[in-house]
């Protein structure tokens, strides 16, 4: 117990931004004593709730987050003003309110503790007093006074509290290059490559956090500069599919596999030439990157020179053919003005729009789903907080709601030791307000202490710890509460606090247990199946282009460079998110098959790599003939197997395998042999994926008849 109520040691950002939101308090505080309007106590609880959502960032993430609470919270005290006169209304609107506030988890822990803050305001307007004036006056002042409360908050936290510079995408266009170094140098390594799907997913993600950095700058001066970074990103994205290639060749090499006929070995692969081209290109990006004004122009222009020095013709002599042909898809590789003059922004139509809202809702209405259950949690924590109130008509009841809605979390052990520690210095502060209250302070005094209290409470919230931000925050809020009604007793509401906190956390647990989270099962198995539908579609794209060679009128036409980027592109988002999801449950998951789902996703990505292995060697046989009527049946029957795996994963039998072999001996052309070894690879790895899938859905399913997996609560 001693050890977790440690005394942290706050920085001077931490005092700082502690001064200052206690000052923002204590001057509405201040202005409702001096002036005795009760409606400024109102606005200094306003205060309050909107310093607990600033956080360290930019200008535009904080306000964002203030403005959500300060200003968001009007509507929140307005609906709660609403309802206040019918209990019924107001426990429905709570618990509606609770679903979307535990909903909001899904947005990041910046969202989901505005939207907490949020739920905290409705249930404390909820509870206010209701007097005999008109219900649209009533719900007017409230809404007013907390309006002056929030936006002085804000204002106070943007002026006084200096915000980090917005330095948005350099970081993460950096962050971008330096996982493509990473990458390099570990397939430059003598040793056997470690871990690619990581390296990959580490890439892909990274490039991802870019484009939405790049997209989040809506203030550039320079009206192209967000094209630049843009481009960037796109080369080093084009980069990276050449890794892929590179990394698929030495893999082939490590596992003594034997290189596509009449290609060349994976032996002459001048890896340590691409690396050291890969770590120029991040020097000359960090040297641009590194002045205050980045002159992206130049940038741009050096990196598609280095490009060409990449794709030396002395240095790849000796390089497998499938490699020169990945490098000289690189060296093609537009100019930003061209580029620029061909980029569309990527417009969703309706029916995708459409298709990803079900998508995200069968996601988070599953039985299952973690986000779901903790949803239900809080709302049916939040109803239980409001019901004694409405009962016993008081006042002073929504500090049970914020317990319960500080406390309760997705995890049972954060929830556990939370409600420890809380509880614990919630009692040692509602002791202290009491000993203060025997002393019976002056009103001015007793508001000077709570702005002190409140801002220990702040400094030890930003400190990370909870038993310490209860322990100040408990007396703070009981100071000022009575002087709000100075003739009640202090012990009289540190008693009312101590019991509202205790009464908190036991609906917390109780919630907990009732709905004990479950293993994301469905989860895991969405998002592996949709990794691998989308990998088995790049795939079969990539051999589509074979189709290129012929000129029947009922073939399909081959897929355009820009279609099968986006194909790549799309597999490699589908696997990087269904890895991440793997990783958060694997805890959770029988060993069995949190290995079937690794397997899954490790074929994915090796699909991934031999269709940019096809992709390559048609480019080196673009002058070639077409292929023999045996191969283009072959791959016909190929392409119908990747579609029924993709569109029916784990329902392939022997028969289908064999079908996808290639009937035939070796075909004397080049492109014949080429195409007929990398279809024998990609049976092969549709057949490990379907028995993936099927390993998989036979665990999951004695899971599910053994009535579900709870997750483990260890302690």
């Amino acid at each position: 117990m001693f050890s977790a109520l440690h005394l942290p040691r706050p920085d001077t950002p931490m005092l700082q931004r502690g001064l200052v939101y206690a000052f923002s308090f204590l001057a509405l505080a201040g202005i409702g004593w001096l002036t005795g309007q009760p409606g400024y106590l109102w606005a200094a609880t306003a205060s309050l709730w909107t310093c607990l959502a600033d956080r360290a960032g930019t200008a535009s993430d904080r306000l964002s987050a203030l403005g959500s609470v300060g200003v968001g919270g009007t509507a929140a005290c307005a609906l709660g003003a609403a309802v206040a006169a019918s209990p019924l209304a107001a426990l429905a609107v709570v618990a509606a309110a609770g679903l979307a506030a535990g909903l909001a988890e899904t947005r990041g822990p910046g969202p989901a503790l505005s939207a907490k803050l949020l739920y905290v305001i409705l249930i404390a307007a909820c509870l206010q007093p209701v007097d005999d004036a008109a219900l649209a006056v009533r719900v007017f002042e409230r809404s007013q006074e907390f309006l002056l409360g929030g936006v002085f908050a804000c204002l106070m936290c943007l002026v006084l509290i200096r915000s980090a510079p917005d330095r948005r995408p350099r970081a993460e266009v950096m962050a971008v290059f330096d996982a493509l170094l990473r990458f390099a140098t570990e397939l430059a390594g003598a040793g056997p490559v470690g871990d690619a799907a990581a390296c990959k997913r580490d890439i892909r993600e990274r490039i991802e956090a870019a484009h939405l950095a790049i997209g989040a700058r809506r203030g550039l001066g320079d009206p192209l500069a967000r094209m630049r970074y843009a481009y960037v990103v796109s080369l080093a994205d084009a980069i990276f599919a050449l890794l892929i290639v590179a990394a698929e060749l030495r893999g082939r090499m490590d596992t003594a596999l034997p290189a596509p006929a009449g290609k060349g070995g994976a032996t002459a692969l001048p890896l340590q030439h691409l690396q050291r081209c890969v770590a120029d290109l991040r020097l000359q990006v960090e040297e641009a990157l590194a002045r205050s004004t980045p002159d992206l122009l130049a940038l741009c222009v050096a990196l598609a020179h280095e490009l060409r020095r990449l794709h030396a013709p002395l240095v790849n002599a000796v390089a497998p053919a499938l490699y020169q042909s990945a490098l000289a898809a690189l060296a093609r590789y537009p100019a930003f003005a061209a580029w620029h003059g061909a980029h569309r922004r990527p417009r969703r139509a309706f029916r995708q729009r459409w298709q990803r809202w079900r998508a995200t809702l069968a996601e988070h209405t599953a039985r299952d789903a973690r986000v779901a259950r903790h949803a239900v949690r809080l709302a049916l924590a939040g109803s239980l907080s409001l019901l004694p109130a409405q009962l016993l008509r008081v006042d002073h009841g929504y500090w049970v709601a914020v317990t319960v809605i500080m406390v309760l979390s997705p995890q049972l052990q954060t929830t556990r030791r939370i409600s420890f520690l809380r509880f614990a210095g919630s009692l040692a502060g509602a002791l202290m307000a009491c000993a203060i209250g025997l002393a019976h302070p002056a009103a001015p005094l007793a508001l000077a202490i709570s702005a002190a209290c409140l801002a220990a409470a702040y400094i030890f919230r930003l400190a990370g710890s909870p038993a310490l931000f209860a322990f100040f925050l408990t007396p703070a809020v009981i100071l000022f509460s009575w002087v709000g009604a100075p003739a009640e007793d202090s012990s009289h509401f540190a008693a009312l606090r101590g019991i509202d906190t205790a009464l908190g956390c036991l609906i917390a647990l109780a919630s907990y247990y009732v709905l004990a989270p479950r293993a994301e099962l469905s989860r895991v198995r969405r998002h592996g199946l949709e990794a691998l539908a989308a990998n088995a579609t790049y795939l079969r794209a990539a051999f589509a282009g074979a189709v290129a060679f012929t000129t029947s009128p009922t073939r399909s036409p081959a897929p355009t460079p820009a279609r099968l980027e986006s194909l790549r592109i799309a597999a490699g988002r589908t696997s990087a998110r269904a890895e991440l999801t793997l990783q958060q449950a694997e805890s959770e998951l029988l060993p069995e098959l949190a290995a079937a789902y690794a397997g899954l996703h490790l074929t994915a990505r090796r699909m991934a790599a031999l269709a940019g292995v096809v992709r390559a060697g048609l480019e080196a046989e673009a002058g070639a003939g077409a292929p023999l009527p045996a191969t283009q049946g072959m791959l016909q029957t190929l392409a119908g197997r990747l579609s029924a795996l993709a569109a029916h994963p784990g329902q392939g039998g022997p028969a289908r395998a064999a079908a996808a072999q290639p009937a035939g001996a070796a075909a004397e052309p080049a492109l014949d042999r080429f195409l007929l070894e990398q279809a024998a690879f990609a049976a092969t790895q549709a057949d490990a994926a379907d028995a993936a899938v099927a390993t998989a859905g036979r665990l999951a399913a004695g899971i599910a008849a053994a009535g579900g997996r709870r997750v483990p609560h260890p302690g």
